[in-house]
Formats: structure tokens, C-alpha cells, sequence
């Protein structure tokens, strides 16, 4: 499911036209994202809601935090950047996120950050492409959806 109103709101930015950068610097301006947007776009709070789900379902079989596998949408050379160093640097991953919509579009997919959790399976959080006729798919803006 998408379980991040914040990077529901960034994708669905991307996917009309906007650069990475400019959105992720509205969506801090708006109060979309943390302070520090490097808490939302981690991938870590999307991991810690898919770990309470898994378990509300199937109990501690899907393990610890430390076992899911999280995409962090910032390079971990940005972790340590200041606050706004990293928002400075934010423009070199406009380009990485454009390719990304564009391949999506390519096969008639939409972009979407989600939490795939599966029976004895390892959790995976990150960008997944999802048919554009799935219920991922027909989300805009903060909307999030649990399937």
C-alpha cells in the first residue's frame, strides 16, 4: 500500500511535470513533510507503518525493522548534508526522478512509493511501478490505500 500522504504528494507532482527538487521545497513549504524532509523521504516511516501492519496480520513472522528492505529516495551521501545543504542539492536528483516517471509512462505504469508485504516474504519499501488501472495507480495528491 501507499502509506505516506507526503510522498503520495510528491509522486503525484512528478507525474505532472514538476521537478523533484521544486516539489520536495513546496511540500516543507506547505507542512507536507517533516522539518527535515529527509524523515519522509527515507523510506523509514513508510517501513515502520508496513512493520505495524504486518504485524496487526501476521504476527512477528515478518522479523524486525532491520530486516525490511527500505529505498531511501536521497543518496546516503545526503544523510550527513545540513539541513540546507541538503535542500541545495535536492536539483541534482531532479533528473534520476524525471527518467523514472518517464520509464513508468513508457509502459503505461504510474510511479508510486508503497509498502509490499507478503505471506513469508521480506518487507519491501520503495518506488515500485504499478499498472495504471490498480487501486496504487489511481491515487493523487496525500491519498494513501491500504490493499
Amino acid at each position: 500500500g501507499q502509506l505516506s500522504g507526503t510522498l503520495g504528494y510528491i509522486l503525484s507532482a512528478l507525474e505532472g511535470g514538476g521537478r523533484f527538487s521544486d516539489i520536495v521545497a513546496e511540500a516543507k513549504s506547505l507542512g507536507f513533510t517533516e522539518p527535515d524532509p529527509r524523515d519522509d523521504l527515507s523510506g523509514t516511516d513508510v517501513a515502520r507503518k508496513a512493520m505495524i501492519l504486518a504485524r496487526k496480520f501476521g504476527g512477528d513472522a515478518y522479523g524486525e525493522m532491520a530486516d525490511i528492505v527500505v529505498e531511501s529516495l536521497y543518496p546516503e551521501e545526503f544523510a550527513s548534508l545540513s539541513l540546507d545543504e541538503f535542500m541545495n542539492r535536492l536539483p541534482e536528483l531532479d533528473g534520476y526522478f524525471a527518467d523514472k516517471i518517464s520509464a513508468a509512462n513508457a509502459e503505461g505504469k504510474k510511479l508510486r512509493y508503497a509498502a509490499v508485504v507478503e505471506p513469508n516474504k521480506t518487507i519491501q519499501v520503495g518506488l515500485q511501478m504499478v499498472p495504471s488501472d490498480s487501486p496504487l495507480a489511481s491515487l493523487k495528491g496525500t491519498d494513501n490505500l491500504v490493499s
